[in-house]
């Protein structure tokens, strides 16, 4: 009898993975219509002096950091369970990043911050523009918080892959995360400064859902590079 009612409990019990992930998507649109309204407002007070307008500056970049959290999930949740479909496209490199860019300027005016892009004109690569364009904007936001004044985006093809680097100059990655990537134990919480590895768990799965023949996409994070400081780099077959 016990076990034919702990049967029963198992086959109602609910799947929290589907409740959270339908909460998750609640919580995203939610939080999207409180941030096109920030946006609104932050232009208005662009060009005050004002400490409320660096107030709402404050909550919008917090407000979008909570966001890209909750797509992260969303789209992790679709992708372990076979809920998502990779829409490769032929895609223009320089456009993708002059986009991304653009979606970021206003927090970088805000936080003093400049950008250096080097990315040829004419490359194209396959690849899922959204997974991709997610995981750079997931990149930047966390480098808003560690460099200094400055961010360098760049493209390039080496070895049959394409390149995409974020770098800044700020003080580099710790040394239990330097030389991980793929694969590398590079996923650890900090209740110190919040980090949960969310966002290079996020990385690594994107990039390894990107596979040309027998060659599959992964990620590197190193400090060093043209600005000094941390270097993430996801790099596709």
């Amino acid at each position: 009898m016990e076990s034919n009612n702990r049967a029963d409990n198992k086959e109602g019990s609910l799947d929290f993975s589907v409740v959270l992930a339908s909460s998750v998507h609640d919580m995203k649109n939610s939080l999207g219509v409180l941030i096109n309204h920030l946006d609104e407002v932050v232009e208005t007070f662009k060009e005050s002096e004002y400490s409320s307008g660096k107030l709402l500056s404050q909550l919008q970049y917090e407000a979008k950091r909570v966001n890209n959290n909750l797509i992260q999930l969303l789209s992790l949740y679709r992708l372990e369970n076979s809920l998502y479909s990779l829409n490769i496209s032929h895609t223009p490199l320089y456009d993708l990043i002059d986009e991304v860019v653009s979606q970021n300027m206003s927090l970088m005016e805000y936080k003093g911050i400049g950008i250096e892009i080097d990315c040829p004109d004419d490359l194209y690569w396959f690849i899922d523009k959204e997974l991709i364009a997610g995981v750079l904007s997931s990149t930047m936001n966390n480098s808003f918080r560690y460099t200094k004044d400055m961010l360098r985006l760049s493209v390039y093809e080496k070895d049959s892959y394409l390149n995409i680097c974020v770098e800044d100059n700020g003080v580099g990655y710790p040394p239990t995360m330097l030389g991980g990537g793929s694969g590398s134990n590079t996923r650890q919480i900090s209740f110190t400064t919040g980090s949960t590895g969310l966002g290079i768990y996020f990385s690594e799965m994107v990039a390894r859902f990107h596979k040309n023949k027998d060659k599959e996409g992964y990620i590197s994070i190193a400090n060093g590079g043209v600005l000094g400081g941390g270097i993430f780099c996801i790099c596709l077959p």
